[in-house]
């Protein structure tokens, strides 16, 4: 149990940063668009089923496909869920092959969160002390698409039929859920989409972007899978039967 007297609190209501729900909320926004312009970048959807946006001044993409906005919106909603309770850990956009189910391309997402023990119902809406302003929020994340569609030019080609899977991974080990009746978009993960290396096949990690909002923070990684550049090794296909 806090103690009343243990100190000063990092919630200050005269503190022109951003409140813990408004992290949230950008975040989780954030996360849409950037689910929306890996698909594009990377080619999962050809780019005529694509129109151009902008989100924190940088251009970016949106699906016009109603079933790829629905999905992608119900999964959002609930990773928001799990952000604003702090259990959300990773969340990983899995591009896999068509034909053989094995993922090519991970972008990988990390979560970490501060002092949220001390944010409790009304208090989320407070502004807290050392956490940036909406503006400056604003510029982290502008730098984070930035470098995201940069990263387009880094990897090498997908010369074949792709699809995509969303893993998120929790504290709780929970599935996430939602609590306004609608259908969860969440099946168990298969093994191997998981970031877990095969024994011999372990394929380097590229930095994206980390920011620190003092609040939540984030942290992207990208994985280009051994099978990608010609790995052929039946253990690595044996990792992926359900």
């Amino acid at each position: 149990m806090a103690n009343a007297k243990a100190g000063p609190s990092r919630l200050h209501v005269e503190s022109t940063g951003v409140s813990f729900k408004h992290t949230v909320d950008t975040i989780t926004s954030f996360l849409e668009v950037v689910f929306h312009t890996i698909l594009c970048i990377r080619n999962v959807y050809p780019a005529t089923t694509f129109t151009r946006r902008r989100a924190h001044g940088v251009p970016v993409y949106q699906s016009r496909h109603p079933e790829v906005r629905g999905y992608l919106a119900r999964v959002v909603a609930a990773l928001s869920k799990e952000l604003e309770k702090g259990t959300l850990r990773r969340v990983t956009l899995v591009i896999k092959s068509v034909a053989t189910g094995v993922p090519l391309e991970r972008f990988i997402l990390d979560a970490m969160y501060m002092g949220l023990e001390s944010v409790q119902g009304p208090q989320k809406d407070v502004k807290i002390v050392g956490a940036p302003s909406p503006e400056g929020l604003s510029l982290l994340l502008r730098a984070f698409l930035t470098r995201l569609t940069a990263m387009d030019g880094q990897l090498s080609d997908i010369t074949e039929e792709t699809t995509f899977t969303i893993i998120a991974e929790t504290n709780d080990d929970l599935e996430p859920g939602s609590s306004d009746g609608a259908s969860s978009p969440w099946a168990p993960a298969l093994q191997g989409d998981t970031l877990a290396p095969l024994v011999g096949h372990h394929a380097p990690l590229y930095s994206v972007r980390a920011i620190e909002t003092g609040v939540i923070d984030l942290r992207m990684l990208v994985q280009e899978c051994a099978v990608k550049h010609g790995v052929d090794d039946e253990d690595v296909a044996a990792a992926y039967v359900a």
